[in-house]
């Protein structure tokens, strides 16, 4: 029906020669009339009313409304820009009647008088662009009285800004109310569909921002609105009428802008909702051109790029075709499923849909066709179509969702099946392996040793643990399927805390940490005794984990029939963030785990807290505080107390009276090798330890990272390093870095032998600097035998790097001793005495060098200046004052070691070719001093420098020159960790050498050397 009311009346005449005669036209039944014809038009005139009154206006010709002006030609024609007066005279056969017109578009200017009177303008026509023309384009309406049958209409056109000018649209005649009608219908079906676009463009854009994966959504979110924007500025110009004095060409650009985005984000939707439309390639070909034009609309002037706009229509209406032309393409030759055919069908009928609004706006810009709504009524279509998609993709995501969640329900069921199943097949030997403990402890006969009892007893209480483990992983399923039962009756809780103590007895070891059971004798709750032990040994063993000193103790007091059982330690403690979530099940966490991988919690807690309210009681944290310590608060309901055969089922288990001693946690003997084992279990470093022991090896133990750096200061002889991942505090991950950064991987081997075996965790474990990785449960011979090859390759390479820096060395001597004797042999022949000088200070260098040990690296500082005096006077001699030597060297730092020889070769090669090649006198200068716990050596001289290209191969480690002194120094200093060599020098002014050598790491070296 609004269709229908859109089309003008077929009955009315056309305007023939600049009349209309419509003075037998019936208007209440016919309605409007489109004053389409013959308009008279005067080219180049802006005329007055007055002016065809007085007979002053020139030539015209007719000219069809609506049309644009084409441009000149050989059978006339208007030019694209300029001015001029349109002029029409309509009959009318009711002179009282009110009578109205609906002017839609008039580019870009004009003016409208009737019978004389000026009525409405868009804009300011004039006769020149720089003669106060004020471009615009607004719908609008006027209404008024003809007084009389003949109505005249001059209309004043000009445009200088678009391609084309003229009247483009239908202009409607028809009484007051007819228009109305029609103004309204207008308005508000371009008010409709804005807020239609604009409500689906942020549905869209909201989808994609609730999920950012889903780009298809950003892509038609963006589309709508570009459309809502564009239709807000076009067709009856919403926003220009409510706001007639916004800016002309602010509004275009924006209208261009939306416009030609509009095609690149529906081109990109369509390539995302259906991948195989355009490739990659082909879709940015498609998209560049449009992207260019969208820059040149805020970079160009409105009147310049608005020349081409007509060519990028058109290319965009290939584009639009060829999109069409593949779908139907791959509709056609498609064999998928029913679902993606039925989705590629309606992908087609949204496509055409818009093709259709497409080639709808084109035509009627261009005053083809009289009236857009068949545009309209396509957009919508692509738009209900378009979310049909959407919907229908939607629906199948939510099947396939839902098949999905039915599949993971099977397995997660199947994986509590077998997870029940594997643990009670696992508990049956635990059981055995406890019961033969248990029988093996009581040893009437005093059979065993003390020794005996403890590895007995550590088999028992690491039984236990599993056992504890085993039944934390089966209650999970139980109380997930609702199956738990549970066995209330009365139990004494002081003689429950004292069996929870003496099962995790051992894991106190290496911890200055008490337990404290200041329960009071005959206190009883209602609880299921199995259970209540359950929680009361996670709590416990939660405790100790986080505790290093200090104390871990249960408490009870009894309120109002309600049994306060409290767990306190002095442990590290919880910020309130953490303590929120200590209590979550693991598999419903999404918080990322710490680096170090250790959080004390595990699932043992959540089930603490499930068996404490199935027993009406509950579990929560007291208070904690971080550095302080943490209390964790056990309320159940209090029980009257016990006849004393009832309590007969706990005698057996109090009966470990005795307090075994454990052994001493390190093996110092006169071994070869010296290990370090560092992990926080007490159970895994005495399993450790017994390997160990039987392979003469000295052992040094720690339980955390803090107390393995003290050992490693302690016991600077340790030549590889056993570490856990798992460890409170500092990890070993950690650990092994802040090692790392003392020690390279040569020095000091790293085996990390962890539980943790995923691949992620064993590439973390060799980008901290490990040597190896082992992976638990191992077998005694696969780690002896990884600690063997480890200490092999540290022996092997130590050898190696002994052999290298002493056969660098040995080439320094006999290049000094060259130097030196082509001096004495020179004074031979010139002066006696100073020849004698010289085969005395020569005698001193060579005892000093027949002395010296050929294997030994590091000498101290003094040796190694009394070397250089003795050089230095033998130039001296020579050379006489042609140079001054100064040394400045702080005496308390000349029993330092330092490697042998390699200070001199740098003072010889400053003074042979920094100075002597120099005309006139120079000066060396060595400084010797401390600096942040390690020695800063200079030797700088003012001779002639060394040329770029020298220093950047010596920097590289590449030969400079034709001397093996500086070049040898360089390779020795690299297999030094912390030590440095830079050289600056300036042509002409003199070079500067800086060595840094650390003062701690030759002691260290030389110390671990002489154990070797």
């Amino acid at each position: 029906m609004i269709y229908a009311l859109t089309i003008p009346s077929r009955d009315a005449w056309p305007v023939k020669e600049g009349v209309l005669d419509l003075t037998h036209m019936d208007f209440h039944e016919q309605g409007l009339v489109n004053l389409d014809g013959e308009w008279e038009f005067y080219p180049n005139q802006l005329l007055q009313p007055e002016d065809f009154r007085q007979g002053e206006h020139g030539n015209f010709k007719y000219l069809r409304v609506p049309g644009t002006w084409k441009g000149l030609d050989s059978s006339g024609g208007v030019s694209r820009k300029g001015f001029g007066t349109y002029r029409l005279r309509i009959f009318v056969n009711d002179p009282e009647a009110t009578y109205g017109l609906k002017l839609n578009s008039i580019r870009m200017g004009h003016q409208l008088y009737i019978n004389g009177k000026k009525e409405g303008n868009s804009g300011r026509p004039a006769a020149a662009k720089e003669e106060g023309y004020i471009p615009a384009n607004t719908p609008y309406a006027v209404y008024f009285h003809p007084n009389g049958q003949e109505i005249e209409l001059v209309l004043q056109v000009s445009n200088y800004v678009y391609f084309t000018g003229g009247i483009v649209n239908p202009i409607q005649f028809g009484k007051q109310s007819s228009i109305t009608q029609w103004n309204g219908l207008l308005f508000g079906s371009d008010l409709a569909l804005v807020v239609t676009l604009f409500m689906f463009s942020t549905y869209h854009l909201n989808l994609y921002f609730l999920r950012r994966r889903e780009r298809t959504y950003l892509f038609s979110g963006l589309y709508f609105l570009s459309l809502s924007i564009m239709h807000v500025l076009y067709g009856e110009k919403i926003f220009q009428q409510l706001w007639p004095e916004a800016p002309f060409y602010v509004v275009y650009k924006t209208l261009d802008v939306a416009q030609f985005s509009s095609a690149i984000f529906i081109v990109l939707f369509f390539c995302s909702i259906y991948k195989g439309v355009l490739t990659d390639r082909i879709k940015w070909y498609l998209l560049v051109p449009h992207m260019v034009y969208v820059i040149s609309i805020f970079i160009l002037p409105y009147s310049i790029y608005n020349e081409v706009r007509f060519i990028f229509f058109s290319y965009l209406g290939l584009v639009t075709f060829y999109i069409m032309a593949r779908m139907f393409y791959l509709f056609s030759i498609s064999r998928r499923a029913e679902y993606e055919r039925k989705e590629q069908l309606l992908f087609i009928v949204a496509f055409i849909s818009l093709t259709l609004y497409l080639v709808d706006g084109s035509l009627f810009s261009e005053s083809i066709i009289q009236t857009n709504m068949r545009g309209k009524i396509a957009l919508t279509c692509y738009v209900m179509s378009l979310n049909m998609l959407l919907a229908y993709r939607f629906t199948n995501a939510y099947k396939k969702n839902e098949m999905l969640t039915d599949r993971l329900t099977v397995s997660d069921q199947l994986k509590d099946q077998f997870l029940m199943h594997t643990s009670h097949e696992i508990k049956t030997p635990l059981h055995g392996i406890m019961n033969i403990t248990s029988y093996l402890l009581d040893d009437d006969e005093r059979n065993l040793s003390l020794k005996q009892r403890q590895h007995l007893w550590l088999i028992k209480d690491t039984s236990v643990k599993l056992s504890m483990l085993m039944q934390d992983l089966i209650d999970v399923s139980r109380l997930k399927h609702g199956e738990l039962r549970l066995n209330m009756m009365e139990v004494e809780v002081r003689s429950i805390v004292q069996i929870v103590f003496n099962v995790l007895r051992f894991e106190l070891t290496g911890k200055a940490v008490r337990l404290n059971n200041r329960v009071p004798a005959d206190q009883w709750v209602q609880a299921d005794e199995n259970r209540l032990r359950q929680i009361l040994y996670n709590l416990v063993h939660n405790a100790i984990k986080n505790t290093d000193e200090g104390e871990i103790s249960v408490a009870l007091k009894n309120n109002d029939g309600i049994a306060y059982i409290t767990v306190k330690d002095t442990g590290r403690g919880m910020d309130e963030g953490k303590q929120t979530k200590v209590f979550h099940y693991f598999e419903q966490s999404e918080e990322v785990l710490p680096d170090d991988g250790y959080t004390g919690m595990g699932v043992g807690l959540y089930i603490s807290r499930k068996l404490a309210e199935r027993m009406d009681g509950q579990l929560r944290i007291g208070w904690s505080e971080v550095g302080k310590g943490t209390s964790m608060l056990l309320s159940l309901r209090s029980a009257v107390k016990l006849p004393l055969e009832r309590q007969q089922p706990h005698a057996r288990e109090l009966e470990r009276t005795e307090e075994i001693e454990l052994e001493a946690n390190h093996i110092m003997e006169q071994y070869e090798y010296t290990i370090l084992i560092v992990d926080d279990e007490a159970s895994n470093i005495h399993t450790l330890l017994n390997i160990l022991k039987r392979h003469r090896y000295n052992v040094i133990a720690a339980f955390s990272a803090h107390e393995a750096m003290d050992k490693i200061k302690q016991y600077p002889q340790v030549d590889l390093v056993i570490l856990d991942v798992m460890m409170p505090g500092t990890s070993g991950i950690e650990l092994c870095e802040k090692l790392r950064a003392q020690y390279s991987i040569l020095d000091l081997p790293i085996l990390f032998a962890t539980a943790k075996d995923t691949s992620h965790d064993i590439a973390m474990g060799f980008g901290a600097g490990a040597n190896d990785y082992l992976t638990k449960p191992f077998e005694a011979e696969t780690l002896i035998a990884r600690i063997q090859t480890l200490l092999t390759m540290k022996t092997s390479i130590q050898d190696a790097l002994r052999n290298q820096m002493a056969f660098h060395q040995a080439q320094i001597k006999p290049h000094f001793l060259y130097n030196a004797l082509s001096s004495v042999i020179s004074f031979c022949y010139t002066d006696g005495e100073k020849a004698a000088f010289l085969l005395s200070k020569l005698s001193q260098y060579l005892r000093y060098i027949l002395d010296t040990d050929h294997q030994k690296l590091f000498v101290t500082l003094n040796q190694e200046l009394e070397l250089i005096e003795a050089y230095v006077e033998i130039e001296r001699a020579r050379f006489g004052e042609r140079f001054d030597f100064v040394c400045y060297a702080d005496e308390h730092l000349r029993q330092v070691t330092i490697p042998s020889l390699c200070i001199q070769p740098f003072v010889e090669n400053a003074i042979r070719h920094g100075l002597f090649e120099k005309d006139g006198h120079g000066t060396v200068i060595l400084t010797i001093r401390e600096a942040d716990d390690a020695l800063l050596i200079t030797v700088k001289d003012d001779g002639v420098g060394i040329p770029k290209e020298l220093i950047d191969q010596f920097a590289i480690g590449l030969k400079a020159g034709k001397g093996i002194g500086m070049t040898n120094i360089r390779a020795r200093l690299d297999a030094i960790p912390g030590a440095s060599l830079s050289i600056s020098s300036t042509l002409g002014r003199g070079t500067k050498i800086t060595m840094c050598l650390p003062r701690g790491q030759h002691v260290l070296q030389e110390r671990r050397r002489e154990i070797v």
